[in-house]
């Protein structure tokens, strides 16, 4: 049987391509044939059920130092992303942690967050090495179900991939435009000027977002106070749904860029029609921060409601 404690391994192998060493000696030490090419519709999992771990590797992770994703030849580069551990593991597990924890002794330990569409329990422990998280969820019962340890991502608002069609990433212009211009953006994410050229208006809202910001708005382009409204209305995720862009996008010009037919008249990239929809977004904050609409998988707690609210 294969060695009961593979923490180590795994942690090799976080973050590493599935042809690296690292992730090869995983795989043999979970008794399976080396990690297959994932695809962009597509993860591939390993595990080993009476070692109690599951490990997935992926083609695309909103890491920075993974992207963009990539071919080589006419497979995906695919990494060693993320491993789902089950109580009957008897490898090492990170500090302070242990399966007979209840809720309220891990609430004594760990930050304690609702997270996800099934609004489950869930609690994030030290990083066990640099670039990677773990998380904690709660079963029925309240005792921990899993332990997830991943490569450390972030939560994308807005993606540039090298060779997508321009005209499809006009609206993702107008929301990072407005996020800059209105306080939304970390204040080191510009550099001395840009920001004054955006105001001044020198380029175009799509231009801001594809050479300032580098096609990317994702988490750690913006304040983390409003992380979770940023998330939930760029991704379909708020609560009442209609409350997110692709529809006021809709309701605004009629449809999304994304979704017109071929040869149907696209939204410009313009400042003219930047106005027409940047109302509509300082709208959905105001109403974020006064509660009336929120996102349906992260739940911050109330110290991030207020200083966003205070803002």
């Amino acid at each position: 049987m294969p060695d009961q404690d593979i923490t180590s391994l795994l942690l090799d192998a976080l973050g590493e391509r599935i042809d690296d060493p690292a992730a090869i000696r995983l795989a043999e030490a979970l008794g399976k044939k080396p990690f297959k090419n994932a695809t962009p519709s597509n993860s591939f999992f390993i595990g080993n059920r009476k070692l109690g771990i599951e490990v997935g590797a992926e083609m695309q992770l909103t890491k920075r130092s993974y992207f963009p994703p990539r071919k080589e030849g006419r497979t995906w580069v695919t990494w060693v992303s993320r491993a789902f551990i089950y109580p009957n593991y008897r490898g090492s597990l990170p500090a302070g942690f242990d399966w007979q924890m209840d809720d309220a002794a891990l609430s004594s330990r760990f930050s304690r967050r609702i997270e996800g569409a099934l609004e489950e329990v869930r609690f994030t422990l030290p990083p066990p090495r640099e670039g990677l998280q773990a998380k904690v969820t709660l079963d029925s019962d309240g005792r921990p179900k899993r332990l997830l340890l991943s490569v450390a991502e972030e939560e994308a608002y807005a993606t540039i991939y090298p060779g997508s069609k321009p005209a499809h990433s006009v609206e993702d212009g107008f929301f990072a435009s407005w996020c800059a211009l209105n306080g939304i953006l970390r204040e080191d994410r510009l550099v001395a000027g840009q920001l004054d050229a955006l105001c001044q208006r020198q380029l175009t809202p799509l231009a801001f977002l594809s050479s300032y910001l580098e096609g990317l708005l994702w988490e750690g382009d913006v304040r983390q106070e409003y992380a979770s409204f940023c998330h939930a209305y760029m991704n379909r995720l708020m609560e009442p749904e209609k409350a997110a862009a692709l529809f006021d996008t809709e309701e605004i010009f009629g449809d999304s860029n994304n979704w017109r037919k071929p040869g149907e008249a696209m939204t410009q990239d313009s400042w003219e029609n930047f106005d027409r929809i940047a109302p509509r977004y300082t709208d959905r904050l105001a109403q974020w921060r006064r509660g009336e609409i929120r996102s349906m998988v992260d739940w911050p707690d109330e110290a991030t409601v207020a200083s966003a609210s205070s803002d």
